[in-house]
């Protein structure tokens, strides 16, 4: 294909991130150097979790897509669970990113 000067000019228009996708990159960014993190991603929800041989109820955190609400559950692998109900992608986020600070301070241990 050959590029004009008018394609030069032309602004491409980029695709915007789908929200797995952000998802999976804000896990990229948090877990790289942890390889017993895992993710876990389709259309109705988001799954992360630790891959632990000693605790077989390890820490874990999940998003279920339901009728317009985002039902995020964290549990630390012990004895704390929270379930936290948004009604947007932005709070999801918010809320996702907050649960995997604490699952990279539970792998840092």
């Amino acid at each position: 294909m050959q590029i004009n000067a008018f394609m030069k000019d032309t602004p491409q228009l980029k695709k915007p991130y789908t929200f797995n996708q952000r998802v999976e990159n804000l896990f990229k960014s948090y877990f790289a150097n942890h390889e017993n993190a895992k993710i876990e991603c389709n259309e109705k929800e988001i799954n992360i979790y630790l891959k632990d041989e000693k605790n077989l109820d390890s820490a874990s955190l999940d998003l279920k897509k339901i009728a317009g609400l985002h039902q995020i559950t964290f549990w630390d692998g012990y004895s704390q669970s929270e379930i936290v109900e948004v009604f947007n992608e932005k709070d999801a986020a918010k809320a996702l990113k907050r649960f995997m600070k604490k699952l990279v301070k539970i792998i840092n241990r």
